[in-house]
């Protein structure tokens, strides 16, 4: 009798846990499927309110000083960014400072379309409303921990994009001519000004590429330590369209000689469709004549670069997806 009723005592048991089990497996099979279906709750960085030490600096906003004493009243918040530079490298770096709408309202700014953030080399980058507005958009005072060497950053901590993060940031312009850099190509200067030259060494990294120069190979590895520089160029095309763009790469002349070529009179850039431009020595030898990495911040079709004489204002002067140069 006790041995009957141990045994039915044991079935009851079993019949108990498979139904726990049965239940648990269904919840546990679901969950998965909801929370696949479901999107985070938010794609912004978290951000968090710190106590900071903030150094001197001064930034001017539309013409107006704002500094660190303009913002003493201010919060100080901490966000971790992640982000990918052009070469698909990805980061994560911890921003500390003031967000970009408390400075914008401490120079009395209330309506804009358009930010500029302009670094002390000149290097600007340009966002909405919508991205200055946002909490995630800082004036930073520190980066991982260290503060700025001569001014604060520029970090608009929801872009996972390396290049729309600035150093340096000395000035913001609203709805002004940088800030607006038209299609028509009029805020690139008049025709026969020389555009600025910007050096960007050390401050941008490259994606494989890889063309030939007078049948060898230039790779990343063969121009490592060369000087980078960034040219925004005003070009027409045969349908007298006028476009502004900007180019970041090398000298043309410096590549050259770093493949050993001298002794040239013409230099010839060909395209993977057969397209060819040719540069006289002037123009070849120009320190405004690029073999540009990047257009854009874009990087070429393939591993091609760009040929880009930024004094030239026809287009057709420039050359897209360039393989190969032939120096003669």
């Amino acid at each position: 009798m006790k041995r009957t009723l141990a045994l039915l005592l044991t079935m009851a048991l079993t019949l108990s846990l498979a139904a726990c089990g049965a239940g648990g497996g269904s919840g546990g099979t679901e969950s998965p499927e909801q929370s696949s279906s479901q999107p985070p709750e938010s794609s912004a960085p978290e951000i968090r309110e710190v106590v900071a030490t903030v150094p001197a600096f001064s930034i001017q906003v539309n013409g107006v000083e704002v500094t660190n004493e303009t913002l003493a009243d201010c919060a100080v918040y901490e966000i971790q960014a992640t982000s990918v530079n052009s070469a698909g490298t990805e980061s994560t770096t911890t921003y500390a400072g003031f967000a970009l709408s408390d400075v914008l309202a401490a120079a009395g700014v209330t309506d804009y379309a358009a930010v500029t953030a302009t670094a002390d080399d000149g290097y600007a980058v340009e966002v909405s409303a919508e991205v200055a507005e946002a909490p995630t958009t800082l004036i930073a005072i520190s980066e991982n921990g260290e503060p700025f060497s001569s001014s604060p950053w520029f970090a608009p901590c929801a872009s996972g994009t390396t290049g729309d993060y600035l150093k340096g940031v000395v000035a913001i312009t609203l709805d002004g001519a940088a800030a607006q850099l038209p299609s028509g190509g009029e805020a690139g200067g008049e025709a026969g000004t020389a555009p600025e030259i910007q050096d960007r060494t050390d401050k941008v990294e490259f994606a494989p590429y890889s063309f030939l120069v007078n049948g060898a190979e230039v790779t990343n590895d063969t121009l490592a330590g060369q000087h980078i520089y960034k040219i925004d160029a005003v070009t027409t095309n045969s349908s007298g369209e006028t476009s502004v763009s900007t180019y970041t790469g090398y000298r043309l002349s410096d590549v050259l000689a770093a493949c050993g070529v001298t002794g040239y009179t013409t230099v010839t850039a060909v395209a993977s469709d057969g397209y060819e431009t040719e540069l006289p020595l002037n123009i070849a030898e120009s320190e405004y004549t690029l073999l540009a990495i990047e257009k854009d911040k874009e990087t070429g079709e393939d591993g091609t670069v760009w040929v880009a004489p930024c004094l030239e204002e026809a287009s057709s002067s420039y050359c897209k997806l360039v393989v190969e140069l032939t120096a003669e």
